[in-house]
């Protein structure tokens, strides 16, 4: 296997303030006020929903980052970790405010929880940083930052590939119910489909919705969740094997990698060689590089939880320096086997990334941030 040297890959993304809204004086008078001369002593809350190492990255580099700056390095950062249940993020969030922090960094859980917790927060007057899953804002509410990627472009490029493929029985094993994140790459997979004009049994909001089974193009022939974990990736694809056979699929679209190294166990205890298949993921983490490489993957997307991290803290930095809200969402890099010698990825560990940080594009005031096109949907 060739050794990837890891450099710089341009990262692009949209950048708006105050929720792209005509600043009024008195909100301009509010922002100035809310700007600190000296940000050296801030006391962060940071709420991880899960303890998984993408959420474990991202708080690593946000950490990282806030070292390697004299003005942040003696940040008091107190980090909370729960489950994955949407009363964890609430509790932890109260407790923040309860503890008088500075600031608050989430990664969300559900949208209904999260509303009530910026809720909480703006009435305990902490700025409110959102992370990851796209959150529903509450009428009235605020944001001070937020940084995720475009979960329906991460579906759409793995749909592309999926058509290049020829698949048309498809499994579709996706992550959290209930996470935007998740509805939103099985949408964009099928946008691929409905927008090369094939028939998926409707429009791709109607299917995505309805978790019908598809058209005569595409036959999503079981839907799933693996809840973003390998364990129940591996039951899901274990139980479609069972219920289709081996020649009742040609594709698999598993949302991340942690559920596609449930699913391709699965396959393999089952006697399936996993090249015999179609399989997408998204994530491209160091460990899917090598299953590209190897054929046991068909292709993935580069969406890495170190980079936001590090927009997560130079968020913060501007919202406290300069009273500016930032809305950010970076650049995604798909790849499969014929493309992946010729590029460039960005990786989820923390020391690697910190070591090419330098070489990669990551302020949020540079120029290039301003290409994108789009904006996540927030509601």
């Amino acid at each position: 296997m060739k050794k990837k040297v890891l450099a710089g890959v341009l990262c692009a993304a949209m950048v708006t303030t105050m929720l792209g809204v005509t600043v009024h004086a008195e909100e301009e008078a509010a922002a100035a006020a809310a700007v600190a001369t000296d940000i050296s002593d801030l006391t962060i809350g940071y709420y991880m929903d899960a303890a998984d190492d993408y959420y474990k990255c991202g708080y690593e580099v946000f950490c990282a980052c806030a070292a390697l700056n004299e003005d942040t390095a003696d940040w008091e950062i107190v980090d909370k970790v729960g489950q994955g249940t949407s009363q964890e993020q609430l509790q932890a969030v109260e407790d923040f405010i309860t503890a008088g922090v500075d600031a608050i960094v989430v990664v969300q859980n559900s949208p209904e929880i999260t509303a009530e917790c910026i809720t909480k927060a703006n009435e305990a007057g902490i700025p409110y940083f959102a992370m990851t899953h796209a959150p529903t804002v509450p009428e009235g509410g605020e944001l001070a930052g937020f940084v995720g990627y475009d979960f329906v472009t991460c579906g759409v490029y793995a749909g592309e590939d999926a058509l290049d493929y020829g698949v048309t029985k498809l499994v579709n094993i996706e992550g959290k119910l209930g996470q935007g994140t998740a509805a939103a790459q099985s949408l964009g997979f099928l946008q691929a489909y409905e927008d090369a004009g094939k028939d998926i049994g409707g429009t791709a909001d109607e299917v995505a919705m309805n978790k019908t089974a598809g058209g005569k193009d595409l036959q999503i022939v079981q839907w799933a969740s693996g809840e973003w974990w390998a364990e129940p990736a591996k039951k899901a694809m274990a139980d479609a094997i069972t219920a289709l056979g081996p020649d009742g699929f040609d594709g698999a679209y598993v949302q991340n990698d942690e559920m596609m190294d449930g699913a391709i166990q699965a396959m393999e205890e089952a006697g399936l060689d996993p090249g015999d298949y179609w399989l997408g993921s998204s994530n491209g983490k160091e460990k899917s590089w090598v299953w590209v490489e190897e054929g046991k993957e068909t292709m993935d997307v580069n969406q890495t939880p170190s980079l936001e991290g590090d927009i997560a803290y130079q968020e913060v930095v501007k919202y406290f320096t300069e009273g500016e809200s930032y809305y950010v969402s970076p650049y995604v890099t798909p790849f499969n086997q014929e493309t992946i010698e010729d590029l460039t990825l960005i990786p989820y560990d923390c020391t690697a990334y910190m070591a090419i940080r330098d070489s990669i594009i990551t302020d949020i005031d540079d120029p290039a941030f301003e290409d994108a096109t789009e904006l996540i949907t927030w509601n």
